[in-house]
């Protein structure tokens, strides 16, 4: 063991259709299903242990068999790989190395002879106690070091994996501290007749103080917003627990396509210091949309304008136009205040209105707060008013009243082109409405006040597979209800299209409650936001319908989507454009969904 292996010095670290069969009905027999898998797979388990036991011999092992034969696992898999034989050597060698066997060599073989199995040949040698173990270093910075060091009594047996390990820690809550220079490694290192003395030396160097910092990549934002959404960090000891949260924030100011955080840097100085930044700023006014013409002349397609980081304070305005087909249209006005107050208070303002076709025309405006709880967390209130007017239906027309509140987690590694990490998002609703019923002509219109709620959870798990690959598994359930049995069709939730069901068209469905899932697997192509997938989307619904003989009952529905779908970067955000086709049609029968995905 080399002494300079044990040194750490640490600056900054950088279908079915609407009548088929409900699958709910299915529930025993897909349990049974389960069942029998995971007895199928312990079996599989257990029939592979025991076939490592069979093959594996291991003569002169001191530790526990069952961990030798994990670390031979690798060649055992690949045979004659001779790589992948050094590579279970140097594990095993290793592993008896770090709990005191120093000198401790194995020879990893296969058998040659009728029996081809795995042949380890151990030679342990004698097991190392500690002598002694000594900090040399200025009488404060020892003292420092030795707080944060763990019970080292002498006698106990050698292990320098948990000897780096402590040298980590120390260093760690020096550096934690303002001491962004500190170190501590092992400076002698004697081994003779079973026991080791060590020493180690170090020291913390002086508290470092924040006297600028770097944003390289400004180019229309104005320096004092980014610097004022990162926090105080001018004139403040370091803090990398404060480096880390200021580059979340400047990521969770929504105006950058990219935050690299470059470090700590010295000045003349040696306890002044630079923080380092560099972002990249995408084009911020924009213009994207596609329209085509559908069959009967009707316009179809979707646009979108974007004015984002607005004279450089990181405000923005967007305008949005959506057409699903002849008398279904939506459009709709935002305004994004970043930081209400000079305060990391994030503040929203919306007009919306849909057209849809004969069955009802909805016009909305609310606005909505979210503030930080932390580095991933944050909650949501907001408030809105929306008035629906029906042609033909009973209700003639209604006005609601909208109070929700959210709380979201976020621990994705990137939110735009995630590869591991997790997000879950819960919502409530509370709805006040009042609404006109349509009378028979000559008489007055009865008015009538209902109330009730929505609830919504969405989730997100993103795990990466290789270099260039992931899976990724979204989960989305809603619920409506309300003191009327039956919701209208513009109180139920719409399911289909690029946002939730691909492979059916836009809104094809209309629920009281639904759970959806999409599954992906993903290979990004390099590009920030550019990724290639294979997707599979599956929803349950149910919705509580008015029959013609009076009454009512629950309908159940189960749909399906497969294709393939591609993101790419643009102007202000990416463009997902996805081909799904249900199962059991043909290829011409599938959906084309275009979807526009905004960076602010």
């Amino acid at each position: 063991m080399r002494p300079n292996e044990l040194t750490s010095m640490r600056g900054l670290i950088a279908p079915r259709a609407s009548g088929a069969p409900s699958p709910w009905r299915g529930r025993a027999s897909g349990r049974l299903v389960r069942v029998v898998v995971l007895m199928l797979l312990a079996c599989g388990a257990s029939a592979l242990r025991a076939d490592a036991a069979a093959r594996v011999g291991i003569v002169g092992w001191p530790l526990a068999r069952a961990e030798a034969e994990a670390l031979a696992a690798p060649a055992l898999r690949a045979p004659r790989d001779s790589s992948a034989l050094a590579a279970s050597s140097e594990a095993l060698a290793r592993r008896l190395q770090d709990a005191g066997w120093l000198d401790a060599r194995v020879h990893l073989a296969w058998n040659a002879g009728a029996d081809s199995g795995l042949v380890a040949q151990v030679a342990a040698g004698e097991r190392y106690r500690w002598s002694a173990l000594a900090i040399e270093a200025p009488p404060e910075d020892s003292a420092a070091f030795a707080a944060s060091w763990p019970a080292w009594p002498p006698g106990g047996f050698v292990s320098p994996g948990e000897l780096s390990r402590a040298i980590t820690r120390a260093v760690d809550r020096a550096e934690a501290e303002g001491y962004a220079w500190a170190w501590l490694g092992v400076s002698a290192w004697d081994a003779d007749s079973g026991r080791v003395r060590a020493r180690l030396g170090g020291a913390r160097g002086p508290r470092v103080t924040i006297g600028e910092v770097r944003l390289n990549g400004l180019l229309v934002t104005r320096a004092d917003v980014a610097e004022r959404a990162m926090g105080h960090l001018r004139e403040r000891p370091y803090d990398p627990a404060a480096a880390r949260a200021a580059t979340l924030r400047l990521e969770q100011l929504g105006i950058f396509r990219r935050v690299e955080y470059l470090g700590l840097g010295g000045t003349g100085d040696w306890s002044r210091a630079v923080l380092s930044w560099r972002v990249e700023e995408p084009r911020y006014t924009t213009f994207e949309g596609a329209v085509g013409v559908q069959g009967g002349g009707g316009a179809v397609g979707l646009a979108r304008v974007e004015l984002g980081n607005l004279l450089g304070t990181a405000r923005s305005v967007s305008l949005s136009w959506q057409s699903r087909g002849r008398g279904l249209a939506d459009f709709g006005v935002r305004y994004v205040e970043p930081m209400l107050f000079g305060r990391a208070l994030r503040w929203e303002g919306a007009l919306q209105q849909q057209v849809q076709d004969t069955s009802f025309t909805r016009f909305r405006y609310g606005a909505r707060a979210k503030v930080a709880l932390g580095l991933l967390d944050h909650a949501e209130a907001g408030f809105d008013e929306e008035r629906v007017v029906q042609p033909h239906a009973d209700v003639r027309d209604a006005d609601a009243q909208n109070t929700t509140f959210a709380l979201e987690h976020d621990g994705r590694d990137d939110a735009r082109t995630p590869r591991h990490g997790a997000r879950l998002r819960l919502e409530a609703t509370q709805i006040f409405t009042r609404q006109t019923l349509r009378a028979p002509a000559g008489q007055p219109a009865t008015l009538r006040n209902t109330r009730g709620g929505a609830v919504q959870a969405e989730g997100e798990w993103h795990r990466a597979i290789g270099r260039g690959s992931g899976v990724a598994l979204e989960t989305r359930a809603a619920d409506r209800f309300s003191t009327e049995r039956v919701l209208g069709d513009w109180e139920r939730f719409p399911v289909g299209g690029a946002a939730s069901l691909r492979g059916h068209d836009e809104e094809a469905f209309r629920v009281d409650r639904y759970v959806l899932a999409r599954l992906e697997w993903r290979w990004f192509l390099g590009a920030p936001g550019q990724r290639l997938a294979l997707f599979w989307d599956h929803a349950e619904m149910r919705t509580r319908v008015a029959l013609a003989a009076g009454g009512d009952a629950v309908r159940q529905q189960g749909a399906d989507g497969v294709g393939v779908g591609l993101r790419l970067p643009a102007a202000g955000g990416d463009v997902d454009l996805d081909y799904g086709l249900q199962p059991g049609h043909g290829f011409l029968e599938g959906k084309i969904h275009l979807r526009l995905v905004t960076a602010f």
